[in-house]
């Protein structure tokens, strides 16, 4: 996940130690990919906090990553600006696939994909829109400059872009090849190139 490390602190007392302490505990169980240590009661022993303070704040391992959510949103990872849309677009997919298949993306995204808690799923809505909106920002770009159509909404190319990168780390667990990446930015570069009368 972007940014799980770089959770933003809130200034303010013992509530925000305890925070932060818990989250500690969060990142540290998602990290080393131990599911089992994210209960309330393995975070309380990890954290040094008391389950009672964790339960009567978060209720669950749920409410406790709706949370975590909630504090990286919105997205705001640096962009690459190469002046070449294919190029940023390869950028981007490569650093997807990293973040997809480290160990705490792993652990967390499954997790969020099968929840019924509302307040995870309303969190993890708010994160991936924030994504894919800061990420759009390079297609947004790149209209502006006379090098995409303006046919293409941003977000949804990067969709295009992303979602068989997500389909195959999470879903059908087949490998994200140098060759499956250049084909996915091949095919969203062509998607996006301007016509003849867009052209500057």
């Amino acid at each position: 996940m972007e940014g799980v490390d770089q959770v933003r602190t809130r200034p303010g007392g013992r509530s925000a130690q305890v925070r932060e302490r818990v989250f500690a505990a969060v990142r540290e169980a998602l990290e080393q990919g131990e599911t089992a240590a994210l209960s309330i009661d393995e975070l309380a022993r990890r954290s040094g906090i008391h389950r009672t303070t964790i339960y009567r704040r978060w209720l669950s391992t749920e409410g406790l990553i709706a949370d975590l959510l909630i504090a990286l949103t919105p997205v705001e990872t640096p962009l690459p600006d190469t002046g070449d849309l294919r190029r940023d677009l390869a950028r981007v997919a490569r650093r997807v696939v990293a973040t997809l298949e480290a160990p705490i993306s792993k652990t967390m995204l499954p997790l969020i994909a099968g929840t019924t808690d509302p307040r995870l799923a309303e969190a993890a809505a708010g994160y991936w829109s924030s994504l894919f909106a800061h990420t759009a920002e390079i297609v947004r770009r790149a209209q502006e400059r006379g090098l995409a159509t303006r046919e293409v909404r941003p977000i949804d190319a990067v969709e295009s872009l992303l979602a068989p990168i997500y389909l195959r780390v999470l879903v059908t667990r087949q490998p994200t090849s140098r060759a499956f990446i250049d084909n996915l930015v091949t095919r969203s570069a062509r998607m996006l190139a301007p016509g003849p009368e867009e052209k500057a």
